[in-house]
Formats: C-alpha cells, structure tokens, sequence
C-alpha cells in the first residue's frame, strides 16, 4: 500500500537516525500510519548500503523559500 508523502524518490535527505546524507530509492511499506522508505548510503567510492528507514526520519536538504 502506497501513501502520499513529500519524500520524492532519487532526491538526496539527511537521514536523522544515521547522521548521513542518503538517497531516496523507494516507498516499501506502510507501518503505524508511517510510509517507510528504502534509502541507499554511500559509504566509500562505489560501496553503497540500502536501509529501510521511516519516512519521520528524513529531512530534506533543499532549503525551502521561508527558510532561506
């Protein structure tokens, strides 16, 4: 089951419970009301590790026009 969430797949978030800046991949469930989402950290040249995370824990890093 999909949800509507500002989350926009490919776009780059800082991920809360990591410290790190992952890519969004896909919405892969919906858990508590929650979409959680698949991700993929770059680790070093060319490793990359993916993690399903909640959608509460990304932050994107666009700046957005009120907060510039």
């Amino acid at each position: 089951m999909k949800m509507k969430s500002s989350i926009e797949r490919g776009a780059e978030y800082l991920c809360t419970k990591l410290g790190d800046v992952v890519t969004a991949v896909e919405q892969v469930a919906v858990v508590k009301g929650l979409a959680m989402w698949e991700v993929e950290r770059k680790i070093s040249a060319g490793i990359k590790k993916r993690l399903i995370v909640s959608e509460r824990q990304l932050i994107s890093l666009k700046m957005s026009p009120a907060g510039a």
